[in-house]
């Protein structure tokens, strides 16, 4: 029930207020956070097979909280729509300009005007096949992709799925 709250909560602040709120840290420990998130999700989906892949050579400077939250959500989503038996892939790289994050899952291609409004709130797409939630999660992703100054995309083929985070590792000068 929290996590709805929460998720309504961030909706309305990104749709009628001043958009998803950051605590940024200099010193984010992004590779522990990313590890905790696959360990809490593997615990909850001890079936799912998450690999990861972490190349941070340059510190980031943001709001590790949110980007948990971000890569929760994209890794739920992978595993709920994700084929069954095949690994999920935790891509994550830094350098001095950016900090690039992928959550790639096998599976059928998400349809090009799937695609096109993914990130609307409220979206699930066609594909409502028991699979439970709002359609908030990749809305809030992507703002809290914005807030930090980058952006959310996807790639989907007939075999895999691709949602990479882009974020440069310095906060962004506010205007």
């Amino acid at each position: 029930m929290s996590g709805l709250v929460s998720n309504i909560l961030d909706f309305a602040r990104g749709r009628l207020g001043p958009g998803i709120t950051l605590e940024y840290k200099k010193d984010a420990r992004l590779a522990d956070i990313l590890s905790q998130v696959v360990s809490e999700l593997h615990t909850v989906y001890p079936d799912s097979i998450i690999e990861t892949n972490f190349e941070l050579n340059h510190f980031v400077e943001c709001d590790g909280n949110r980007i948990a939250q971000l890569v929760s959500n994209l890794l739920s989503n992978a595993i709920a729509y994700g084929r069954e038996h095949t690994p999920i892939i935790v891509h994550a790289t830094s350098d001095e300009q950016s900090f690039i994050l992928s959550v790639e899952n096998y599976g059928n291609e998400i349809p090009a005007a799937t695609v096109r409004q993914i990130f609307q709130p409220f979206y699930r797409g066609n594909d409502h096949s028991g699979k439970k939630g709002l359609g908030l999660g990749l809305y809030i992703s992507a703002e809290i992709a914005k807030a930090h100054g980058g952006n959310l995309s996807v790639t989907s083929s007939n075999e895999t799925t691709f949602f990479t985070l882009q974020i440069p590792v310095e906060k962004p000068v506010s205007k």
